[in-house]
């Protein structure tokens, strides 16, 4: 699974990075989320608005968005489960997914993800230990672009109570001019664990290489996301992925700083590849 990461840019350099619309900095009056991402961010956890890319009429553009999919159906985002992950092996079956799956990808780029190894119990049976944060990331300053599915929800500006709490304060422009708004929301593409990243979860994120960034932008290229990189390559991939412990602090969604990326020692326990 994904559940948290980090992203240190903001949306005007990702905009550029990724030779699109920074539509994200400043969203369009009676969007929701009505304001951008902030950045950097260390700590980034469902519900979090985040910068995510899609493929719009002449130019790829960088939209803000709830991390936690809301499907157009929805009669109220406070009834449904947290959407932040969707199994690429099933989301075209299930009906929070299968919509966007036919019709709105999105990449999401991040510098890293967190995961959360309990230790080994100290008894055969026994209670495992502490869990130990790792982050996941590409050498160097390199980024990382994970596969998404996005989704539009409408919420009529008149009718208050059916507003997420999150967003309560979120109204943007004037309501007179906008009689609706429309929420923006995305879920991380996970797969299977490969390589060395099954020591720390039996899933993960769903990797986008740069070269097929717009091939699955645009649903009529690549619709099943299972076919966005082969075995080989996603193997590969995996292989290349550094893995360091990192503080327990970052278990806090609270703490957001650039001390959660130190690495700590290695839990004697903990083997990776």
């Amino acid at each position: 699974m994904c559940g948290r990461y980090s992203l240190q840019s903001d949306p005007a350099q990702l905009a550029v990075d990724l030779d699109a619309l920074d539509l994200a900095s400043k969203p369009a009056a009676g969007n929701v989320p009505a304001e951008g991402p902030r950045a950097p961010r260390f700590n980034i956890a469902p519900t979090t608005t985040i910068p995510a890319l899609t493929s719009g009429e002449e130019n790829r553009e960088l939209l803000a968005m709830r991390w936690g999919l809301v499907p157009s159906w929805t009669k109220d985002p406070r009834d449904l489960p947290n959407l932040f992950n969707a199994r690429s092996e099933t989301a075209a079956t299930k009906p929070s997914f299968r919509s966007a799956v036919r019709r709105r990808h999105a990449v999401v780029p991040m510098d890293g993800w967190y995961e959360w190894v309990p230790a080994p119990a100290q008894q055969e049976g026994g209670k495992k230990g502490p869990k130990q944060p790792f982050f996941m990331s590409l050498p160097g300053d390199s980024g990382l672009h994970m596969a998404a599915l996005w989704e539009r929800w409408t919420m009529p500006a008149a009718d208050d109570d059916a507003a997420p709490d999150l967003f309560a304060h979120a109204d943007s422009g004037d309501a007179e001019q906008h009689p609706e708004r429309v929420m923006y929301s995305c879920t991380i593409l996970t797969t299977e664990a490969l390589g060395p990243l099954r020591a720390v979860h039996h899933r993960m994120p769903l990797v986008v290489p740069p070269e097929k960034l717009d091939a699955w932008l645009d649903p009529e290229i690549i619709t099943v996301p299972l076919d966005l990189v082969d075995g080989d390559e996603l193997t590969a991939w995996a292989e290349t992925i550094e893995i360091r412990p990192v503080s327990r602090a970052v278990s806090n969604v609270r703490n957001d700083g650039p001390e959660l990326l130190e690495p700590v020692p290695s839990p004697e326990w903990f083997h990776a590849g």
